[in-house]
């Protein structure tokens, strides 16, 4: 695919997604936290996943945003380290999760049989009710366990083996897939994919952005994605930006791109419109 065909192929639509309100990355205080919390404020925006041949929105990822009254819609920095300093994050994926499943049942009364995957913690990875409160809350949404996907980060797999084996092992048997996010060198956790318990990877974008100028990135990128096919793992490479590097993990091989090549986050509103204009393209 060359860099000509790569910029026509990903041409955003002509109404772009809805960005960030500009902010600085403070940290809120935590009674304004606790406030959207109550107040309903922390919802879910959507990024698309593409498949880089076909062009077809396979997915997206669900990503937590706060939409202030008066700051406009917020980035995670300003209230998820503190949600996690306070011992708050599972109430948060709670509400992300429960607002996920509910959006995915809206999309498939509209006809759009989407998988959307959420990222989850170290800390929900050791809980061993995981599986089964999932498993409930898909069933109550009226959707199939194959509809969600769980993320979770390279190094929170590596760190917590000892407890992932089992839990992954266990979601995986109740129809869930399940992504490595922000993969890379993947030292300590290569010969774990042989385990069957992984659905896919998720390429860290310190190995995308830049690998067509940079050898090094790019062996990194080669070795990961060989890998990811080795193991028959659906690969989706992160935040990608610029024709340059959907060109070189369109010439490696991987499957799918996440990014603002393609989109920002949406709001759960404003998906289905975008696919729909993505796709007339």
């Amino acid at each position: 695919m060359t860099s000509s065909q790569t910029e026509g192929f990903f041409a955003p639509p002509d109404h772009p997604a809805v960005p960030l309100t500009a902010d600085n990355g403070t940290a809120m205080p935590i009674d304004e936290i606790w406030k959207a919390l109550v107040n309903d404020q922390l919802v879910p925006y959507f990024q698309p996943i593409v498949n880089i041949q076909t062009r077809r929105v396979i997915g997206a990822e669900a990503l937590a945003r706060w939409r202030h009254p008066a700051m406009g819609v917020l980035s995670p920095i300003t209230f998820v380290p503190v949600m996690e300093e306070r011992g708050m994050i599972r109430e948060l994926t709670e509400l992300i999760l429960e607002k996920t499943l509910y959006a995915c049942r809206d999309w498939l009364d509209q006809g759009f049989d989407l998988k959307v995957s959420i990222n989850l913690s170290a800390q929900l990875l050791a809980d061993p009710q995981l599986a089964g409160h999932l498993s409930q809350k898909v069933r109550i949404a009226g959707l199939d366990p194959a509809s969600l996907a769980l993320e979770f980060s390279e190094n929170t797999l590596r760190q917590h083996w000892s407890v992932a084996d089992m839990q992954l092992a266990t979601l995986r048997q109740a129809g869930f897939g399940v992504l490595v996010d922000e993969f890379g060198i993947g030292v300590g956790l290569t010969d774990k994919l042989k385990a069957s318990h992984f659905s896919g990877l998720k390429i860290d974008r310190a190995f995308v952005h830049g690998a067509g100028d940079n050898q090094h990135l790019r062996a990194i990128l080669d070795e990961a994605l060989a890998l990811g096919k080795a193991e028959g793992l659906q690969t989706i490479g992160m935040g990608v930006e610029d024709a340059a590097d959907l060109s070189v993990l369109s010439e490696l091989g991987c499957e799918a791109v996440q990014g603002y090549i393609c989109s920002a986050p949406l709001p759960a509103t404003g998906l289905i419109p975008w696919i729909s204009q993505w796709e007339k393209r």
